[in-house]
Order: C-alpha cells, then structure tokens, then sequence
C-alpha cells in the first residue's frame, strides 16, 4: 500500500474550520439544498423552514467564512457552494456509517 500523503498545515486549518462552520443542522441542510445550484434567501428559508432572519444569519455565518458566495440581483441575494471539495464532504457525509 502507498503511503497517503501528508496534509500542509494550511490545509488543515482550512479544513477544519470549515467543518467547524458546517457543524450545525441548518447549516448541513443549506449546504445539501445548495449542491443542485444557486438559490436566493426565500427559496433557501422556505426550504430549510426557518424564519427569513435565522436563515440569513446561516448564510451570514457561511458566506463570511467563505463557504459560500453570493450575489445581489435587484432585491434578492442568490447562494451558491464556493468550493467542490464542500460538494466532496457532504459525499462523506452520506456515506458515513454512523
């Protein structure tokens, strides 16, 4: 078997605090809504069934940490996945067995 490679420090970091951030269940359920593509605040809220200010701290939260990125058309702001590797550790995370 070949040895894995080591993961850099930054790496780390960067992982882990993105898992940090994702370590909430609105948040997970915003990230799997997401993976099919670009959504806006209200389709996101009714989604996940929260009040509209609650879902927009989530984004908040997950837009400054870079999770996600956003733009503003008109009077609505549309979310998107910033990253594939987020698309990878929500994989994980369906395939995990616990």
């Amino acid at each position: 078997m070949a040895a894995k490679k080591e993961l850099r420090i930054d790496k780390i970091n960067r992982a882990a605090k993105s898992l940090k951030v994702l370590a909430h269940p609105v948040r997970l359920k915003i990230m799997e809504y997401l993976e099919s593509g670009e959504k806006n605040v209200g389709m996101i809220q009714k989604h996940i069934g929260l009040l509209q200010a609650v879902t927009s701290q989530h984004l908040k939260i997950m837009s400054t940490n870079r999770l996600l990125k956003k733009r503003r058309e008109g009077n609505f702001i549309y979310y998107r996945v910033n990253d594939e590797i987020l698309n990878g550790i929500m994989n994980c995370i369906r395939d995990c067995k616990v």
